[in-house]
């Protein structure tokens, strides 16, 4: 039978469980990750398994000369040196992420790209100085898949604000998940920041405190963990339902940082036997 699995997400721990966002009303986000992308970005790479990730940036809407990026690995720490990416009004560029294929991160790494700008010291990181659009494409020669990935934006172009920020995802995610077989798999990402992304001294996003970060950047509520928080990796809830909309199990997976998980794997969720 197929399955239409919801899983509890959350942003700030960004996958942290559904009940503290259901406390966190003011911090909905539109659920667009195509929408234009105020102040910055946090969007997933892969290129484990020999597969290549490609960046693709651009800046319809003005000039972004000072738009910087840092790669993080699946742990949340700063891997690789940062790349910048100077846009002028209605261009478009893109970044190679691998190292075997140009880029600046060394092959077998999964993991986190932070978009922002830089400021005039050449070394802070501040919003952008325009919007974005960005996504990630990830192409695996081992199965001979490709993928589209989408960001997290900080805040929207179009509806700047408390409201609107650290979207898509914020309270749940629902997908369709078809027949598990031999050669039919479900695979999810799953992104779960650490206090290295906004919280602690030195963070991309900023150290937090009030609405907005002491770099300017829109603020997480509840914060990310920090690298050995005893709470980590988060304890996601997750609901079953078969394509009649029947339920069938209540079940709960982990994630932290940036987390793959194949459905139906017995380590990724806990008493899923459907």
């Amino acid at each position: 039978m197929r399955k239409l699995i919801a899983v509890g997400v959350l942003v700030g721990g960004l996958l942290a469980g559904a009940g503290s966002a259901m406390a966190q009303p003011i911090q909905g986000g539109i659920g667009d990750p195509l929408t234009l992308a105020a102040s910055g970005v946090l969007i997933p790479y892969v290129t484990s398994g020999g597969t290549v990730a490609l960046l693709e940036v651009a800046s319809p809407v003005g000039n972004n000369p000072n738009l910087h990026m840092q790669f993080f690995d699946a742990n949340c720490n700063k891997v690789g040196p940062s790349v910048g990416m100077p846009l002028t009004t209605n261009d478009i560029a893109f970044q190679v992420v691998g190292e075997s294929q140009g880029g600046p991160v060394p092959d077998g790494n999964n993991g986190l790209v932070a978009i922002s700008a830089t400021g005039q010291d050449g070394f802070s990181n501040i919003p952008l100085e325009s919007a974005i659009h960005s996504r990630m494409y990830v192409f695996s020669a081992e199965d001979g898949t490709s993928r589209v990935l989408e960001p997290i934006i900080l805040d929207t172009a179009e509806f700047s604000g408390l409201f609107n920020t650290w979207s898509p995802m914020r309270t749940a995610a629902t997908f369709f998940s078809p027949l598990q077989t031999a050669s039919v798999h479900t695979r999810l990402f799953l992104i779960c920041p650490k206090t290295t992304i906004q919280g602690e001294t030195g963070a991309y996003f900023g150290t937090g405190g009030g609405p907005f970060s002491n770099t300017g950047f829109p603020v997480i509520s509840p914060t990310f963990p920090g690298p050995n928080d005893p709470t980590a990796p988060h304890t996601l809830r997750v609901r079953i339902y078969d394509t009649n909309e029947v339920f069938l199990r209540d079940t709960r997976t982990t994630c932290i940082c940036f987390t793959q998980k194949d459905l139906w794997d017995p380590a990724v969720f806990v008493g899923a036997s459907v």
